[in-house]
């Protein structure tokens, strides 16, 4: 269901940018010149109503009173210290979404959705009873004041950490790690004891059980509802949002035509397969980056970085493939990807160029 968003025809007199956004809907290409406050987004009549109904139902089912407020913003997330929920504004509105799905990631899926608002649950269940301050927490978790950074180095499939979000998320933060063992707690079926059983993340699991059964249904001391960043105040326009999260997630990889030798041995020469290699890879980006993400553990604009720039390069050198050959090709392509991400994750660097 659409929300109150103003008439694309409103934004006609600046025409979008050539090449940010070719190949958009009409209506979506429009709204790229609007400012983000000036649609008027918000939940209410949106699709996203149903999945907030559903979590609150997961923490009524297993016994938390708590009701985190959600709120549109400029990404997931949940603000240091306050128990309320930012959900990425593009959600709200099919036309943003059709952006994001052309100059994002892609945009999330249902099951995405539901995973995050667990995630973002628990962060604000462990603020609003300031559980991060107990001692049997720091035992489990860590330190609740350990530097936060963008960049982690997970070892992929621990044992000492729960398997929730892709790229092995619990392991970036001790509060990253309290949020992903709620989310697996929290969801339905889930099965946690016997799934975890017999690996160091059942201490974990267990302490959810525990806390979640003792402060459930107790008065929660911290109420606060500020906001990092409401869509209501977001002064940029839709562009514009896209052309900063660019930059900000653009990787200098320092790569050029070093690849080029392995790609024109997974793909053929021009003119010799039936279809455009940079034609399949377009229509399989997003599964790439997410297989690829979930399984490495290297973010997801270091691998959308790579891959794109794989895609200029197949591109630039017209390689072709055979499209009843399909399956092939993006195997072959995925190992490649992999390999890449492991290697940047573990030396910080794609390959040795010595």
């Amino acid at each position: 269901m659409s929300t109150a968003l103003a008439s694309p025809a409103a934004f006609k007199e600046k025409p979008p940018e050539p090449h940010f956004g070719d190949g958009l809907p009409p209506a979506s290409a429009l709204l790229l010149q609007a400012r983000i406050k000036d649609l008027k987004l918000h939940l209410e009549g949106t699709r996203l109503e149903k999945f907030i109904h559903q979590l609150y139902e997961e923490l009524e089912a297993r016994g938390v009173s708590l009701r985190p407020e959600c709120y549109l913003s400029d990404q997931w997330g949940c603000p240091s210290g306050v128990p309320v929920i930012g959900i990425p504004f593009y959600l709200a509105d099919q036309n943003l979404l059709q952006i994001e799905d052309a100059l994002g990631a892609g945009a999330e899926t249902e099951r995405d959705i539901m995973m995050y608002l667990r995630h973002e649950a628990g962060h604000a269940f462990n603020y609003a009873y300031k559980l991060y301050e107990a001692e049997d927490w720091k035992r489990l978790f860590g330190d609740f004041g350990k530097p936060y950074l963008d960049t982690y180095k997970p070892h992929p499939f621990s044992r000492k950490y729960v398997a929730h979000l892709s790229g092995w998320y619990a392991q970036k933060h001790p509060d990253e790690d309290f949020a992903e063992t709620f989310a697996v707690w929290l969801t339905p079926n889930s099965n946690w004891a016997e799934r975890y059983k017999g690996w160091g993340a059942i201490k974990k699991l267990q302490y959810m059980q525990e806390v979640g059964t003792t402060l459930g249904r107790a008065v929660a001391p911290v109420t606060l509802d500020e906001r990092d960043m409401d869509v209501g105040e977001m002064e940029e326009t839709v562009l514009d949002h896209y052309r900063q999260r660019a930059i900000e997630e653009k990787i200098d990889l320092s790569i050029g035509d070093q690849l080029d030798q392995d790609l024109a041995a997974l793909f053929e020469s021009e003119n010799v397969g039936n279809t455009a290699a940079d034609t399949l890879l377009r229509a399989e980006r997003q599964a790439l980056i997410q297989s690829v993400t979930q399984y490495s553990g290297v973010s997801r604009s270091v691998v959308k970085s790579v891959l794109d720039h794989l895609l200029e390069r197949v591109s630039a050198m017209k390689l072709t493939v055979h499209r009843e050959n399909a399956r092939e090709y993006m195997t072959r392509l995925t190992a490649l990807l992999t390999t890449l991400a492991m290697n940047f994750l573990y030396t910080d660097k794609f390959f040795d160029v010595a």
